[in-house]
């Protein structure tokens, strides 16, 4: 069927239309930090690179203790708890149809110096923006959480002690370690954040370390 010129010019305005409404939502949605992303180590560059180009996790080596740091969406979050708990579901997924309440990063410790190494999570920070920190989730939170859930908190923390880091940890001399680091939600706007370790010791030294992670969209 051949449109007439006034009807083909009214469909071309109507298609253009629709096309300028839909990128004007997607700026929206990128604007109020909507659109799908992932949190990639490295800082917030304006150009950025294709997802498949960019690295996964950092990796930092000091005196030949080397760790690494991931950020883990929900299936690798999960992924990775069945490898320390075979069998269990993931306790930090939320209810059907409830947003995530937790950030989850990896954090992987390689021992391959002569002396053991002390890790105290307590003094891990999440930098999310000016004068803004987080402080990693404990026993104690998730206890308290269980509790206003109804469970049974004790049954709970017998739990997730296997999972996150909580307390002062020793990682022996030529071991390996890994469990997470849990956060709350992030700000609803920002580019940049930073994990930073003000106490790793090794043997009698102090170190310290950061790790920058940013935003990358997945669409656009």
């Amino acid at each position: 069927m051949r449109l007439s010129p006034v009807r083909s010019a009214s469909l071309t305005l109507l298609v253009l239309t629709l096309s300028a409404i839909g990128l004007l939502a997607s700026v929206a949605r990128a604007a109020a930090g909507d659109l799908p992303y992932r949190i990639i180590p490295g800082p917030y560059v304006k150009k950025e690179t294709s997802a498949t180009e960019s690295p996964s996790s950092g990796r930092f080596t000091v005196r030949g203790l080397t760790v690494v740091v991931e950020h883990l969406e929900p299936e690798a979050r999960a992924a990775f708890i069945r490898t320390l708990a075979p069998g269990g579901g993931d306790p930090f997924a939320p209810p059907p149809g409830q947003p995530e309440s937790y950030h989850a990063f990896r954090v992987a410790f390689e021992n391959d110096t002569a002396q053991d190494v002390t890790f105290q999570p307590g003094n891990v920070v999440l930098i999310t923006g000016k004068r803004m920190q987080q402080f990693p989730i404990d026993l104690t939170d998730l206890y308290r959480n269980a509790e206003r859930g109804g469970g049974d908190p004790q049954q709970a923390i017998d739990r997730l002690a296997r999972l996150i880091f909580d307390t002062s940890t020793t990682i022996p001399s030529g071991r390996h370690l890994a469990r997470l680091l849990m956060f709350g939600p992030l700000p609803e706007r920002w580019k940049e954040i930073q994990l930073h370790f003000s106490f790793l010791q090794i043997g009698a030294e102090t170190h310290t370390l950061s790790f920058t992670f940013h935003k990358q969209p997945l669409e656009g």
